[in-house]
């Protein structure tokens, strides 16, 4: 009797996403995943206020936070525009990745923060 295997998702480029610094009010956030097995990776982005006092929130509207616009966050980019001073610096992205085959979840380290300027 063989044994059920979960798949594996792998972080291919280490510690993911990186910083986001926009003058033009718009960037994005990327993470680059790999399975081992046929499933399909699922993506859900999170964000944390600079303050760090509140909790992950996933993205789940593009108008989730007043001064900035969302959108692909189901995606392995996250993208935003709309970005229109720096009353958004300091906010913490992650991306939280399943699969369709049941892999055990990964996080990336939520280390990757926004910036608006040059």
């Amino acid at each position: 009797i063989g044994a059920d295997v979960l798949e594996t998702i792998t972080l291919t480029s280490g510690n993911q996403p990186a910083n986001s610094t926009s003058s033009s009010g718009a960037g994005t956030f990327a993470v680059t995943v790999s399975v081992d097995q046929s499933g399909t990776p699922a993506y859900v982005w999170q964000r944390q206020t600079a303050s760090a006092t509140t909790r992950w929130v996933n993205i789940s509207a593009a108008d989730l936070d007043t001064g900035i616009t969302y959108a692909n966050w189901t995606t392995a980019t996250l993208a935003y525009s709309a970005l229109g001073d720096d009353s958004l610096d300091g906010y913490k992205y992650r991306c939280v990745i399943n699969t369709s085959k049941g892999a055990a979840t990964k996080r990336t380290n939520g280390a990757a923060t926004l910036t608006f300027g040059s």
